[in-house]
């Protein structure tokens, strides 16, 4: 018996998942990413603009856009090295991604605050490559823990600033979280600063509810705190909006249709406004009841499942 527990016979059986240790490759999927602005999008204007023409060069004789110079290999990097905690240069495929990334954080920066207004997750399907239709290709993506892991030793480079991680109790899921560009950032763009604070300054003076001294850096902050206050605030009403819909989703999808009708029926006469309701006919307030049953995909084209026969 003791020799069957050594050997494993009477041991669990293992679930065979197809993993193998060594198996995979770890290569990065996209080892060489680029980002240039559309087209269809107009240009930055002041010094944002003046920062992109430096970074991104069109080529007059095929129209294809390029990178005029890679600030992975400006000189402060290799002078900070140390100061950041790293003992070697970058590897080609950060190197890359650095230089894909910079542009894409201007172009998505807000001009008043400086604070880029996407998140990791955003920021790494803009970067990925995309097929006709628009779409990121799975086999190609650039993942989203490539920036986890890029952005902190950026800022401990001193280009950008990073929030602290805010954890959503009711979801349990971490809040989306932003990046803010510093004063070493657009140094290291080349524009100048004098025009820029100017910019900034003209930009805060037109969003002056709330700015209490216009032009220097407590508004600055201040104006920063209002919009991560307003982007936490928009994420927190998406997420229960969600959760509410879901979780009505789910009660009417076991019931049959007709029911299914009544219980939203008997919804909205609950949340609608009166004012609302007075001015909705028989026939409206049908049409908004399948409006609804739309929304959730509970229209004609669902049949819920059968019920569970307890023997």
């Amino acid at each position: 018996m003791n020799d069957q527990i050594l050997i494993g016979l009477n041991g669990p059986t293992l679930k065979n998942d197809g993993r193998h240790r060594g198996d995979h490759s770890v290569a990065c999927k996209c080892s060489n990413p680029e980002w240039f602005a559309p087209q269809s999008y107009r240009p930055l204007p002041g010094e944002f603009g003046h920062a992109m023409r430096r970074l991104v060069l069109k080529d007059k004789a095929t129209g294809q856009l390029r990178l005029r110079q890679r600030l992975s290999r400006n000189p402060y990097f290799v002078r900070l090295r140390h100061a950041a905690g790293r003992e070697r240069d970058f590897r080609p495929e950060r190197r890359a991604l650095i230089d894909a990334l910079i542009p894409l954080l201007i172009q998505r920066a807000d001009m008043a605050t400086w604070v880029v207004t996407m998140n990791v997750g955003r920021l790494a399907a803009e970067l990925s490559p995309k097929d006709g239709n628009g779409d990121v290709i799975p086999a190609t993506r650039v993942e989203p823990s490539r920036l986890s892991r890029l952005l902190p030793e950026l800022a401990r480079f001193g280009l950008i600033e990073l929030p602290d991680l805010e954890w959503d109790p009711v979801e349990e899921y971490w809040m989306p979280r932003h990046i803010v560009l510093t004063d070493r950032f657009w140094q290291l763009c080349g524009v100048n600063m004098d025009k820029l604070y100017v910019q900034r300054n003209q930009r805060l003076e037109a969003e002056a509810e709330g700015i209490i001294e216009p032009g220097t850096h407590d508004s600055v902050r201040a104006a920063r705190q209002r919009w991560y206050e307003n982007m936490r605030m928009a994420t927190l009403l998406k997420r229960r909006e969600k959760a509410v819909r879901e979780k009505r989703r789910k009660k009417l999808g076991k019931l049959p249709l007709d029911e299914r009708r009544g219980a939203m029926a008997s919804w909205l006469i609950r949340t609608l406004p009166n004012h609302e309701l007075m001015n909705t006919d028989a026939e409206g307030f049908d049409r908004l009841v399948w409006q609804c049953l739309n929304q959730l995909e509970l229209g004609l084209g669902y049949e819920p499942a059968p019920p569970d026969v307890v023997h």
